[in-house]
């Protein structure tokens, strides 16, 4: 497997959830991580258990990751800090539960906004650093969702169909230049908003794993699955 000694990885949305997780994960494999949120306070707690607990630098951003100007902000303390990205966990995304035929506007637009365009704007301004070493891994996170549907999920469903057509196009686009990316379904997850499914310190180190392992940008989703069969 891939070392991740001294490699830098941002994650968004690592205030809680799945993206707290992963950055614990990344940094217990010895990866100087990144961690953004809306909220910086949410950070703290993150940041402090990662220096407590591991010999890695940590550089916190308070950052919204779907408008243009905080994510420019926050590759530029990235590049400052540590000249250099190697992963991007694209996993920040929110959920508004309304039936299409009472949505407003603007619950649409927040959602497409925060969870599809967020990766849109990430991707594109990490990308020219990852060129530049001749390579990188981005892993933009998804749902089963997706395929399924459910009542009141419209916008939220749209938004995460997005970022695998997304992704799938980007991984035709930089595949030649060393960069890989995936799209990873966690599957369901205990959170705020489910009080059911995995918790999200059993899924994360997949997302390791992915990085560590795998040779070719594959067009479909992987899921946790994908490793239980190779490990069984």
């Amino acid at each position: 497997m891939n070392s991740l000694h001294q490699k830098v990885a941002i994650i968004t949305g690592a205030g809680s959830g799945l993206g707290k997780e992963t950055a614990i994960a990344f940094a217990r494999e010895g990866a100087n991580v990144v961690i953004c949120d809306r909220s910086y306070e949410i950070l703290q707690p993150v940041e402090a258990l990662i220096h407590e607990q591991f010999e890695v630098e940590v550089l916190s951003v308070q950052a919204d990751v779907s408008t243009e100007s905080d994510v420019n902000r926050l590759i530029r303390k990235v590049i400052a800090k540590f000249q250099r990205i190697d992963i991007l966990i694209n996993n920040a995304a929110i959920f508004q539960q309304y039936h299409v035929i009472d949505s407003p506007l603007d619950s649409w637009e927040y959602q497409i906004n925060n969870n599809a365009t967020s990766v849109f704007l990430m991707m594109r301004e990490a990308l020219p650093y990852m060129r530049s070493e001749k390579s990188g891994h981005i892993i933009n996170i998804t749902s089963g969702i997706v395929k399924e549907g459910a009542a009141g999920f419209g916008a939220y469903a749209a938004s995460k169909a997005a970022i695998e057509a997304l992704t799938y196009s980007v991984q035709d686009e930089e595949h030649r230049k060393g960069i890989k990316i995936h799209v990873f379904n966690p599957g369901v997850m205990k959170t705020n908003l489910a009080r059911v499914g995995e918790h999200p310190a059993n899924i994360a180190p997949y997302l390791v794993h992915l990085v560590q392992s795998s040779p070719l940008c594959e067009s479909r989703v992987i899921t946790p699955e994908d490793f239980q069969l190779l490990s069984s």
